[in-house]
Order: C-alpha cells, then sequence, then structure tokens
C-alpha cells in the first residue's frame, strides 16, 4: 500500500469553507488585516477600523476561508470579484487602478463579455503558516501547547496551491470562464509549473509590491493540472460545494 499522499494530509488539517455568512467573513477580513496592515504594510491600519481589511468590492465577490482544523485557527483565505448584472460600467479592481498597464492585444477584461470575467484578488496566508521551523510560534502563532508535527508543517506551502484551487472553483460556481489576477511574476511561475497556465497580460507596475495582470481560463486550468493539484481541487471544490 502506497503512502498517504501530501493532499491526504492537508485533509486531515485544513476545512475549505465557503464564506458568505458574517462570522466567517469577518474571520476573512482579519487574515487580511494581519497581512496586509500589519505584516506587510500594503493597506494603512487606521483604515481598517475594529481589525478588519475590507474594500467596496467586497459585497461583489465571493470569498472563501480556509481553517486549520486543530487548532480552529483561520489559516488563509481568497475572493473572486464578480461584475453585478446591469452594471456595464463596473470595473474589476486590476481595470480601476492597473488599467493603463493592461497592453495585451486579446485579453483583456474589455474584450469579454461582462458576465463571462472575474478577478481572482485579496489571496492571504496568515503569517503563523508560513513560519519556518524554529521560529517563535506564540503569542501570535499556535498556542503554546500545540505541537507541530512534521506531516502537518509540509502541508503548509499547499495552502497558496489550495487557494488558487478555491479562485478556481469559484469562478466555475459563477459561470464565469475569464479569470484574471495580479500577482508577483515569481508566483506566476510557480502556478504555471503546477498547472494554472497564466499568461501575462499587463506590464509590471507597483501594485502591492511589483505586481503584474494575468489572465486564464477556468478550463484551461483544468485541463493542465497536474494530477497532485487535481487531487487538491477535486477536495477544495467538493468542500466549497457543500
Amino acid at each position: 500500500m502506497s503512502p498517504p499522499s501530501l493532499v491526504h494530509h492537508f485533509q486531515e488539517y485544513f476545512q475549505v469553507l465557503p464564506a458568505q455568512e458574517p462570522e466567517r467573513l469577518e474571520q476573512v477580513f482579519r487574515i487580511r488585516y494581519d497581512v496586509y496592515c500589519r505584516e506587510f504594510g500594503y493597506e494603512r491600519e487606521e483604515d481598517c477600523p475594529g481589525g478588519l481589511e475590507r474594500d467596496d468590492y467586497d459585497g461583489h465577490a465571493v470569498h472563501c476561508l480556509i481553517m486549520h482544523q486543530p487548532t480552529m485557527r483561520a489559516a488563509g483565505c481568497i475572493r473572486v470579484v464578480i461584475p453585478p448584472p446591469g452594471e456595464p460600467g463596473f470595473q474589476l479592481p486590476l481595470e480601476r487602478f492597473c488599467g493603463e498597464s493592461l497592453d495585451h492585444p486579446e485579453r483583456r477584461p474589455d474584450h469579454f463579455p461582462r458576465d463571462d470575467i472575474g478577478e481572482v484578488s485579496r489571496l492571504a496566508v496568515h503569517t503563523r503558516f508560513r513560519r519556518r521551523k524554529g521560529e517563535s510560534e506564540t503569542p501570535a502563532g499556535f498556542p503554546a501547547d500545540y505541537i507541530l508535527t512534521e506531516d502537518e508543517r509540509r502541508t503548509f506551502p499547499l495552502l497558496g496551491l489550495a487557494l488558487f484551487c478555491a479562485g478556481t472553483s469559484l469562478m466555475k460556481q459563477a459561470g464565469r470562464e475569464q479569470a484574471f489576477v495580479m500577482m508577483e511574476r515569481r508566483l506566476a511561475r510557480m502556478l504555471q509549473a503546477s498547472g494554472f497556465p497564466f499568461v501575462q497580460v499587463g506590464r509590471p507596475m507597483a501594485y502591492h509590491g511589483e505586481r503584474a495582470a494575468y489572465h486564464v481560463t477556468v478550463q484551461q486550468v483544468l485541463d493542465s493540472m497536474r494530477p497532485d493539484i487535481r487531487e487538491l481541487h477535486e477536495f477544495v471544490h467538493k468542500s466549497l460545494m457543500q
């Protein structure tokens, strides 16, 4: 019998949840505050009352929350911004803030029907799940009496991939095929190697660090996933459909 896969261990330790009700959304906004405001300084803490990072797009988005089951600590989040019907002038965040950088002759949001596009954004993995072995785990991290196993720690790098799988699933559920995202080119290369064939569609620019706009279709992702990532995606998708 073959040993359990890393994805199997991931399923043991993490729970993937849709986050539309207030209690889960508050956990999403707290992760974003810890990561975007306190850790990286992308947003100003004074603009985020109550320790919650949110914006006007959250009301036009579907959200995912990943919880660490042994401690019930929030581990990560992501959202997909969906243009609302009947609002042809609605702009995705990357159109509004980075529109001048979009230079691809074909793969631009305004080249597709508005009811077929979405933007994957606000991905965040909490600091405690990105610490290296031996770094301090308290008071902001895990409880002092909680012991991380090696198998558990090895699943942490899957969190980012699981969140992008969630983005794919949320796009599919919303009936949107054309996915856009602003991200670092290093992250784009990692995702491309895992079977997310993103195409750069904009010049790099300063936007929460140096980032560029990318595009991919949901079907291209589903057709290109490595077998291990497909296993992860199936777990994530099934969890979000419940």
